[in-house]
């Protein structure tokens, strides 16, 4: 879907699109990532939520960050941001997010 929406998209589509992108990463993260972290803790007689918890609250907590970061760096800086950063910058740097956690894991 990326590469066929060019410049613009209708604002409803573009929520519609981020909403399913959320939704299959949120069920991709809770199987692969949240069920196996339940199962080992509760194979290492730990409470099995906590694990799977902390993990989720500091993927959160660091998601906020970088969006944080950026929005300030993007304010300090709009023309030399809009200059550099161009699309293939941007989808390294989301693939490379996406799979920190996977590498953890």
């Amino acid at each position: 879907m990326v590469f066929l929406m060019k410049n613009e998209i209708n604002k409803k589509l573009e929520k519609f699109l981020l909403g399913f992108a959320s939704g299959v990463m949120i069920a991709a993260s809770v199987w692969s990532l949240l069920i196996p972290s339940i199962e080992m803790a509760e194979n290492q007689n730990i409470i099995a939520w906590i694990p799977a918890s902390t993990g989720f609250i500091i993927g959160v907590l660091f998601l906020m960050w970088i969006d944080y970061f950026t929005r300030k760096i993007k304010e300090k800086r709009p023309e030399k941001i809009k200059n550099k950063v161009k699309k293939n910058t941007m989808m390294y740097l989301a693939v490379t997010l996406h799979n920190i956690p996977e590498g953890c894991g």
